[in-house]
């Protein structure tokens, strides 16, 4: 039995970067189509809407996961979009950027396992600190003690 490898995070934060000026480019040519109804136009409006809002579900001040959570509501409605759209309309501009829709998908899910890695390391850093703080401050309390019962 094989098993197939997870990418690293710098992997797929490298492939991440590097798709996202097509789907910068899908985005303005679904918005510009005009075989493509409004309605359905409208979750790639809110998701520019809210990657350029202040207010944001994590800060953009968060570096990488504030970055990331404004690329997964971008994809996710990229992917709406392109699942209500007829697909050759769809096919058509996803050729024209050089992506299909298992691209789509593959960001989506490396969005997804860059940030579980990120928060799961940032989870262990503290865990860390905490116990090395934990440990200097107990010490230190056993310090001052021993020096305050001398005086």
């Amino acid at each position: 039995m094989s098993t197939v490898s997870q990418p690293g995070l710098r992997e797929m934060l490298g492939t991440l970067l590097r798709h996202s000026p097509r789907y910068a480019r899908l985005t303005k040519r679904l918005l510009a189509d005009d075989r493509i109804p409004t309605l359905d136009k409208a979750p790639l409006v809110g998701a520019i809407g809210y990657g350029l809002s202040p207010i944001d579900l994590v800060p953009g001040i968060v570096p990488v996961l504030g970055q990331l959570d404004d690329m997964v509501v971008l994809l996710g409605a990229v992917r709406l979009t392109l699942d209500r759209i007829p697909s050759d309309v769809a096919n058509e501009h996803l050729m024209a950027v050089g992506l299909i829709r298992a691209d789509v998908d593959e960001d989506m899910a490396n969005c997804r396992r860059a940030a579980m890695r990120i928060v799961s390391t940032g989870a262990r850093g503290a865990v860390r600190v905490m116990r090395t703080g934990t440990r200097v401050s107990l010490r230190l309390a056993e310090a001052g003690l021993r020096t305050w019962r001398n005086r």
